[in-house]
């Protein structure tokens, strides 16, 4: 079984999120910027994965209600007779044409909505729950007693006994982000592609405005480094799909964010590969 998933933009997290959870499932998954090949007419491309598949989500939000687009892609479903799923992702007014059908509300709680979502589409076999599991930080491990001296110590010695790590889960990290093949001393990243890098527990996924994405899986990458220059931005190295040792220069999209974006990206690639990549 085929599935389409139809979404706004602004909603690409939840979306990428939702095909990470469902892949772990036997269905095929059909997402424009996933599947759409880089130069293909985009329209005609949309056109085919309509035509081929069997059932359609459509994840629900004040953007997507008001995006031409998404009601194009559910309304050429319906007068095909195909089944039409509403995902409701947050508080909206639900199209009359679809206010009729059952929707699964995943407002209040994500993973209760994703069981329902998995029954009303006919309980998918999983492939392989053993290699899906979702990535936990571990929990800390106890601190030993503290000495009588270190008890007595002033507060602010003390401050380093009571720190602890952050908690930090991942599934799915959207961020704005302009990436380039080059960056010169001078002009920045002109000419550079703007768009959002979506992290996951598998892989980097860098999403442009208007072309397919381009995927780097994690085990390719080689090195992160912060770069210092009049734009702060980082340098990735990485195995291409051919195996050929390629780079690439991103940072955030936004000047007043970009050194915290850029040291985001850094820790989320550094936690989830277990390696430096320095």
């Amino acid at each position: 079984m085929q599935v389409f998933i139809s979404y706004a933009r602004a909603d690409s997290a939840f979306a990428w999120q939702l095909v990470e959870d469902l892949s772990e499932y036997d269905l095929a998954l059909w997402m424009d910027v996933r599947n759409i090949p880089k130069g293909a007419n985009w329209d005609n491309e949309v056109q085919k994965g309509l035509d081929a598949s069997d059932i359609m989500l459509v994840l629900l939000s004040p953007d997507s209600v008001n995006s031409q687009n998404v009601a194009d892609e559910w309304s050429y479903f319906i007068d095909k007779n195909k089944p039409v799923v509403p995902l409701l992702i947050a508080a909206a007014e639900v199209p009359f044409r679809l206010s009729r059908r059952q929707r699964i509300d995943f407002t209040a709680d994500y993973e209760t909505g994703l069981r329902e979502l998995l029954r009303a589409i006919g309980s998918p076999i999983r492939l392989d729950p053993d290699s899906t599991e979702r990535i936990a930080i571990p929990k800390p491990p106890p601190r030993p007693e503290r000495t009588e001296s270190e008890l007595q110590a002033p507060r602010r010695e003390r401050a380093a006994f009571s720190s602890r790590p952050p908690t930090l889960e991942v599934n799915v990290r959207s961020l704005p982000i302009v990436w380039h093949t080059r960056y010169h001393w001078w002009s920045g990243m002109r000419g550079g592609e703007l768009g959002d890098v979506l992290i996951n527990p598998r892989e980097m996924l860098l999403v442009p405005r208007a072309e397919p994405v381009i995927s780097i899986p994690l085990a390719n990458l080689i090195t992160v480094k912060a770069q210092r220059a009049l734009d702060p931005h980082l340098k990735l190295t990485y195995y291409g799909a051919q195996g050929q040792f390629q780079t690439l220069m991103l940072m955030g999209a936004t000047r007043a964010r970009r050194e915290g974006i850029n040291q985001e990206i850094i820790n989320l690639l550094k936690w989830l590969t277990k390696r430096s990549l320095e």
